[in-house]
C-alpha cells in the first residue's frame, strides 16, 4: 500500500525547489536584459557625440568654407635673401580644395555653397606662415632630414554671427632628401597641406 501521506511532502519539497530554481533563472534573465539595454544606451550616445563626449552642440548642420587667404609676406628679408624659403605656387587654391573634401568625407556638416544662410556656420581661413626647417645633417654636413610646417589662422562663425572658434592650427611634413625613405619636397608640401587640412576640422569638429 502506497503512504499518501509520506508522498505529499516530498512533492511539496519538489515543487518548491522547481519554483526556486525558476526564480533564480527569471532573475539571471532580467539582469541580462538590463545590461543588454544599459550597453545600447551607452554605445547611442558615444556614438552621437562622435568626436568628444564633453563637447558642445552645433545648432548648424552645414558648414560655408570660404577661399582660403594667403597673407604669407614674399618681401620678408629672409625670403627675398634666399629661395629656402619658398612656397607652393596658389598654395591657397589647393588649401581651399583639400579643407572642403576634408569636410565632405567626415560628414559631419554639409559643406554649404552660399554663407548667406541661418543655418550654416561659416569657416575662414587665412595662411599666416610657411616654413621649413632641417632636422638632420649627415657626417658630410648634407642636409637629410627636413620639417615643413604651415601656419593657419582659423574663425569659425555660427549662423547666428556668433564667433564660435579663433584659433591658430599648424600642420606638419617631414621627409628624407635621400635613403630609402626618400620623397621630393613638392610630395611633402602636399602631406603638409593635408595635415594642416585635418587638424582645421578636428578643430572644428571636437566642438561637435
Amino acid at each position: 500500500m502506497i503512504n499518501r501521506r509520506t508522498e505529499e511532502p516530498k512533492n511539496r519539497r519538489t515543487k518548491k525547489a522547481i519554483t526556486g530554481r525558476q526564480k533564480g533563472l527569471r532573475v539571471i534573465v532580467d539582469k541580462f536584459f538590463c545590461f543588454l539595454v544599459f550597453t545600447f544606451l551607452v554605445s547611442f550616445y558615444l556614438s552621437g557625440c562622435a568626436y568628444t563626449t564633453s563637447g558642445i552642440s552645433y545648432p548648424e548642420k552645414n558648414i560655408y568654407i570660404a577661399p582660403v587667404l594667403n597673407k604669407i609676406s614674399i618681401t620678408d628679408e629672409s625670403r627675398t635673401q634666399s629661395n629656402y624659403w619658398t612656397f607652393p605656387i596658389l598654395l591657397e587654391n589647393t588649401f581651399t580644395n583639400n579643407l572642403i573634401n576634408k569636410f565632405n568625407v567626415d560628414g559631419h556638416f554639409k559643406v554649404a555653397a552660399d554663407k548667406d544662410t541661418s543655418d550654416s556656420l561659416n569657416l575662414s581661413c587665412v595662411i599666416n606662415n610657411y616654413a621649413k626647417e632641417t632636422l638632420r645633417y649627415s657626417d658630410s654636413d648634407d642636409v637629410v632630414e627636413e620639417r615643413l610646417r604651415l601656419t593657419a589662422h582659423i574663425k569659425v562663425i555660427g549662423g547666428n554671427g556668433k564667433p564660435l572658434i579663433e584659433k591658430d592650427v599648424v600642420g606638419e611634413a617631414t621627409y628624407f632628401l635621400s635613403g630609402p625613405k626618400q620623397k621630393s619636397e613638392t610630395t611633402a608640401q602636399g602631406e603638409l597641406i593635408d595635415d594642416t587640412a585635418r587638424r582645421i576640422l578636428e578643430a572644428v569638429a571636437e566642438e561637435w
